[in-house]
This record gives C-alpha cells, sequence and structure tokens, in this order.
C-alpha cells in the first residue's frame, strides 16, 4: 500500500535534481580574441580568458571558454549561452579583444572579421546588444568588456557618415536591463592598453580581487578600477554601469577583514582639465590645503566631469575611506538614473562626522537646458558645510537655494539630489529639480 507514495517521493526527488543543477545556476561565456586575421594582433586576451574562465570555475560556476572565435563560433556559443542561462540565478559574459563603436554602438570582433564598407558593419561584427538578448533569461546578469584597445578599423571603411561613424574606444551604455552589471576596462571613449605582461592591466586586476572571497560585485569593481587607475598611472580608468537590484557576489565566502590600502600618487597628465572658479568665495571654515598629490585624487570622477563640461577645483582631495565609513562618502555623477533638472550634477562628500552632524561637500554643475530648472545656472563648483540626519545631507549655497542629498539603492547604489530654487532673483515655473546620480569612487 506505500509503494505509490514511495515511487511518488521519488519521482519528486529525480524531478527537482534536474530542473536547475546546482553548477547551471551560475554560468558564464568567456572569449579571448587575439588572434585577428585582418586587423592587429593582440597578445593577451587568449591568457586574459583562460585566466577569468579558470577564476570563474574555482568560484562555482559553469564556464565555456571560447578562443580566437569567428563569427561563426561566436554566433553559436552566444546560443549555448542563452540556452544554459535561461533561468540561470547568475549569467556572466567575460570578452577579451577588439572592440569598436560604430553610429554610437558597441560591437565585438571576431577574429575572421573583415569590413570595407559600412555596410559590413551588421554581418561581420557581434552587437553588444545580441549578446545582452543572449542572457535575458538569467535573473541577474554580468557583462565585463576588455575590448578597448585602439581602433583597428576607423581609417579602413568607406561608406561612414555623420550617423554611421566609428569612435574612439566603447560608447557610454546609458540604460540597461533591470539587473544587469556592464563593467568596460576604461572609461567610454577612451582606450585600454593590452599590458607589456601576460594580462593586460584590467584583466589583472580583476583576476586579483576575484581572488577575495564574500567581495560584493560593485566594490570588485572599485577595487579594480583602484588597481588599474594605479597601474597605468592614473591614464586608464575602468568604468562600470549598474541596474542591480541585489547584491551579487562572484565567489561566494567570508567577506573581506580588512580595507583595501589607500591609492597611490598617479602622475599628473600633460594636460590637465579646464578650471572654472565659483561663483563667490568658497566659505572660510572649509580646509582649502590638500594633501600632497591630491591634485589628482578623483581621477575617474575627473574623467565624467572633462566629459559632461563640469569644473572642478584644482586643489580636489580625495574623501576618507575605510571601515565605519559613512555611505554617501565618495563621488558621484555620471549618467543619471533620472534626471528631472535639466543640467550634469556631481556631488562629493569628502568627509562626514555623523557625531557632530556635519559634512563637508562639494557639489559641481555643467551647462543645463536653456528654458529650464538650470535657466541663470552657470557651470560651477561650490563647497558647502552640510548638515547630516542619516543617510541625508541638507545644505544652502550663497544663492539661498537649498540642497538635500539621500541614499537611494533602488536602482543600484545611488545618491538623489533635490535642488529648491529659492535665492538668484531669478523666477522659475518648475522651482524644484531632482537628480539620482550613481557612485563614481
Amino acid at each position: 500500500m506505500r509503494r505509490p507514495c514511495h515511487i511518488l517521493i521519488i519521482l519528486l526527488l529525480t524531478l527537482a535534481a534536474t530542473v536547475l543543477p546546482a553548477s547551471a545556476q551560475r554560468v558564464a561565456l568567456v572569449i579571448g580574441n587575439g588572434t585577428y586575421a585582418a586587423v592587429p594582433r593582440l597578445a593577451n586576451p587568449g591568457a586574459d580568458a583562460a585566466a577569468v574562465a579558470g577564476a570563474l570555475r574555482s568560484a562555482g560556476f559553469s564556464v565555456e571558454l571560447v578562443r580566437d572565435a569567428g563569427r561563426e563560433a561566436l554566433g553559436a556559443a552566444l546560443r549555448r549561452f542563452g540556452q544554459s542561462a535561461d533561468q540561470a540565478e547568475l549569467a556572466l559574459f567575460y570578452f577579451a579583444g577588439h572592440g569598436i563603436q560604430v553610429g554610437g554602438e558597441n560591437y565585438l570582433l571576431p577574429v575572421d572579421a573583415r569590413l570595407a564598407h559600412a555596410r559590413d558593419v551588421d554581418y561581420e561584427l557581434v552587437s553588444l546588444q545580441l549578446v545582452t538578448r543572449a542572457m535575458q533569461g538569467a535573473r541577474t546578469r554580468v557583462l565585463i568588456l576588455d575590448a578597448c584597445r585602439d581602433n583597428p578599423l576607423a581609417a579602413q571603411v568607406r561608406g561612414l557618415s555623420g550617423s554611421r561613424s566609428i569612435g574612439r574606444g566603447l560608447a557610454q551604455v546609458d540604460a540597461v536591463d533591470l539587473g544587469t552589471l556592464i563593467a568596460f576596462s576604461t572609461s567610454p571613449g577612451s582606450v585600454a592598453q593590452d599590458g607589456a605582461g601576460r594580462n593586460s592591466p584590467f584583466a589583472a586586476a580583476l583576476l586579483q580581487h576575484m581572488a577575495t572571497p564574500g567581495l560584493e560585485i560593485r566594490q570588485l569593481m572599485t577595487r579594480v578600477r583602484r588597481s588599474v587607475v594605479e597601474a597605468t598611472g592614473g591614464q586608464q580608468v575602468p568604468w562600470d554601469n549598474s541596474s542591480l537590484i541585489t547584491e551579487v557576489v562572484l565567489r561566494p565566502g567570508r567577506g573581506p577583514t580588512a580595507p583595501p590600502p589607500p591609492l597611490a600618487a598617479i602622475p599628473a597628465p600633460a594636460a590637465p582639465p579646464v578650471v572654472v572658479p565659483p561663483r563667490g568665495p568658497a566659505p572660510a571654515a572649509l580646509p582649502v590645503a590638500p594633501p600632497a598629490g591630491a591634485v589628482l585624487a578623483f581621477a575617474a570622477a575627473r574623467q565624467v566631469a572633462d566629459r559632461q563640461g563640469i569644473p572642478l577645483p584644482p586643489d580636489l582631495a580625495a574623501a576618507g575611506t575605510g571601515r565605519g565609513a559613512h555611505p554617501l562618502l565618495g563621488a558621484w555623477g555620471g549618467s543619471a538614473r533620472w534626471n528631472r533638472t535639466g543640467r550634469d550634477y556631481m556631488l562629493f562628500v569628502l568627509s562626514v562626522d555623523a557625531a557632530a552632524g556635519v559634512a563637508d561637500v562639494l557639489l559641481a554643475a555643467g551647462v543645463g537646458s536653456p528654458r529650464g530648472f538650470s535657466d541663470g545656472l552657470p557651470p560651477a563648483w561650490s563647497r558647502h558645510r552640510a548638515t547630516v540626519s542619516g543617510s541625508t545631507l541638507r545644505w544652502q549655497d550663497d544663492r539661498g537655494d537649498q540642497f538635500e542629498a539621500r541614499r537611494v539603492d533602488f536602482f543600484g547604489e545611488s545618491v538623489e539630489i533635490v535642488h529648491t530654487r529659492i535665492g538668484g532673483g531669478t523666477r522659475t515655473s518648475n522651482p524644484q529639480g531632482q537628480i539620482a546620480l550613481p557612485r563614481i569612487e
């Protein structure tokens, strides 16, 4: 009489074991393309991909490693990846090789790619959008692209127009599907180094910090950025764009027990960014003497400011870091999660004394849209003493405008700034603007 129950239990256990094997919950496709036929070869992608694949396997991923893939082989690998990513907990895609932007869209180069005309782009290259579509079935998606080497095709492709031009490096990705992180080996529009050693500077830093158990991926990318900036003398700054709504840990285990070492001094570049003085004098109560070497603090943030036309002070010192640091400490800016201000902002929280309820903040802004919220507000930066309440900062500028900055994490680690226009003698139909900015550093 009990045999049917036993049979039913066995069937249910068998079904549970076959629906989603443990190895299929975290899947990865790793591509290393270096032996190109029609463009300059790259020395490191094969070794980079093999090392990353090994690190992911040791972290519990089911990994497919493909090296020197042509267009057909790359397409077949993506089809298999899409199947394995369906219903997976986490899908990760890593590509080392040549990558270019054409008309603002990013493409990865198979090793057999040959471009003679702009119309060949869609048939010879692999769009990054094709990769993201292949991963859509996974609950969480991570794309890591060490694919911003010097552009090998800009001078040889005919039929290019203003809307179909080849740009330098890879283009910035402004929006990603919810639950996705895209990491680039360098900032948008910049070129990464292949490296003189066995691995590229980006791959070497990625492998170093992937070995740390329990490290959340956004913290991991911050440490990778730090290491690459140090290794390249500030010439290469890794970038990432995230819409993650959960924590992602590549190597499970106990978290790190100590903060990373402080950022080393970086040599000054040949042409520092243009600085526009602030409106009005800086508050006398704030420190003005930066520590030695602080002129290049916030290297990643300075690249964002330069691209968006936002002036920064030349003596901007890095914010304090370490255990117990305030969640708002650091630099915030770049591609806004949402923007109802009509202008670009950057927020630097340089120090926070939670016990005293005060913080040292610097707010910088670029040109805004005409006849919008930013009318009458030219590009400028200003530094203020803010009050602290939990994860919220409040201050007032010399015009009388009021500001509130608070931590929000619904669309990834962000800070929302609410700017209420009161002073300045300029009336607006909408006196309040809001912008949500991701963390840069």
